[in-house]
């Protein structure tokens, strides 16, 4: 078991992944993100639906790995920095697996209300 994801919480002492913890540090993340990727699109809903298209299509268990690598390069690119709490959710596929479905749920939601507001 990973010692880092278990002391941070993410993994619970008895092995199971610790969801409420991942979906607090997906949540916190998602929200710069995607206000960056609002913002720097001007709204451009076929750029964000091709974003989107990539977060989903890429959620595999054999693209999931790339996709993190990806998400994280594209905060930089957005000038936001990575974090530390979500910086170890790779080192285990099953909470990788539920990191990348709640930032993608996160995302859409997000989106969904910048649109209602337009």
């Amino acid at each position: 078991m990973n010692k880092t994801l278990l002391r941070k919480g993410i993994i619970l002492p008895s092995g199971a992944i610790g969801k409420d913890k991942i979906n607090l540090v997906a949540g916190a993340i998602t929200q710069p993100f995607a206000e960056m990727i609002w913002v720097t699109t001007g709204g451009d809903m076929e750029t964000i639906n091709r974003l989107t298209d990539v977060l989903v299509s890429m959620n595999t268990p054999a693209d999931r790995g790339k996709l993190f690598k990806i998400i994280k390069m594209l905060y930089g690119l957005l000038g936001l920095q990575f974090s530390e709490e979500a910086d170890p959710m790779d080192q285990d596929p099953a909470v990788l697996d539920y990191f990348i479905f709640s930032f993608t749920a996160d995302f859409g939601e997000i989106i969904r209300d910048y649109i209602a507001e337009k």
